[in-house]
């Protein structure tokens, strides 16, 4: 038996498919007033509860092998800082502390984004490498500090524990949306400007798979970036809009995204409103070079990722369909 948090996002659905198509036992966490949509048709068992709950979690572990955590809270900002890390350091501990408890083995997705950035598409990071430092926002911080709690308890408990760092996923299933909203509002904008920054775009199936291969591969208290095609912003909205047919022209001018930037941080600064998606510190991370380098994934849990351009087609079918508004 596999249990599996964040079985309603797209990683840990796809991971959950995954599972569930090798035919071994899933146990997949679930809120209390979430849509169980996306586990329609899957022969699983469902958990109702959170990562603030440690008994729930415990309970849940009972008799797992495994626990594939791969929750989290995705803010990209300055702001909701305690709350990420009610969500990502503190429900990571209880993860932890239920594997202890049962004596199961865990992989941790993280994020590429606990990594450095880097320099040039020529030189894309690796588990090891230096590079530029990451943007000091929300997501950032509360993803760091949850995988040092994971770090820990290996080190310290003998957790048997592997750490994955994603790149950006798209593909089917991705109910909330989470990622395929980039590619939903780059659908719908009347300008496409784009961040002068890059990143290294994935299928989640594909990572889904090499997550479940971790099960029985690589090595305790490592980490493997699974990630995939390097690429600027600029060219990966391209080939959205070509996905999606629209005709638009994406540009990037980072002068002026750059002063947008610093106007949203001066008016968040002085006024007490929520931050949304567009702000500055999502803005400042995607002027960044998030170019990884999977080498390590691929030599020691055969991880492999398919063409950027089945994923984007297949993506774009599906979220046509379940998100945009007939």
């Amino acid at each position: 038996m596999i249990f599996v948090t964040g079985g309603t996002g797209l990683v840990g659905n796809c991971v959950i498919r995954e599972l569930v198509s090798r035919q071994i036992p899933v146990r997949a966490l679930c809120r209390a007033r979430t849509s169980r949509l996306c586990f329609e048709g899957l022969d699983i068992q469902v958990v109702e509860g959170d990562l603030s709950d440690p008994a729930v979690l415990r309970r849940a572990t009972e008799g797992c092998s495994t626990v594939i955590h791969c929750a989290a809270m995705i803010h990209i900002g300055w702001k909701r800082l305690a709350e990420s890390r009610r969500i990502n350091v503190e429900g990571t501990r209880n993860v932890v502390k239920a594997c202890l408890a049962a004596g199961a083995n865990l992989i941790y997705v993280s994020t590429v984004d606990t990594l450095p950035a880097a320099n040039s598409i020529e030189h894309p990071i690796s588990e090891t490498s230096e590079g530029v430092a990451k943007t000091e926002c929300t997501y950032v911080i509360s993803k760091r500090e949850a995988e040092q709690v994971v770090r820990q308890a290996i080190s310290e408990e003998h957790l048997k524990a592997k750490i994955i760092h994603p790149g950006l996923m798209l593909a089917p299933y991705d109910w909330k949306p989470s990622s395929g909203r980039m590619m939903l509002e780059v659908y719908r904008a009347p300008l496409a400007f784009a961040p002068s920054g890059g990143c290294s775009v994935c299928d989640a199936r594909d990572v889904a798979k090499g997550i479940v291969s971790a099960i029985d591969h690589g090595r305790f208290g490592e980490a493997y970036i699974m990630a995939g095609e390097n690429m600027s912003y600029q060219e990966l909205w391209s080939r959205m809009l070509k996905t999606s047919g629209k005709s638009k022209r994406v540009i990037s001018p980072r002068a002026a995204i750059e002063s947008f930037a610093r106007l949203l941080n001066a008016i968040s600064a002085v006024l007490p409103i929520r931050e949304g998606d567009i702000n500055g510190a999502a803005i400042a991370m995607g002027q960044q070079l998030h170019f990884y380098d999977s080498s390590k994934a691929r030599r020691e849990l055969g991880y492999t990722t398919r063409d950027l351009s089945e994923t984007l087609t297949e993506a774009w079918q599906w979220l046509k369909q379940h998100h945009l508004r007939k």
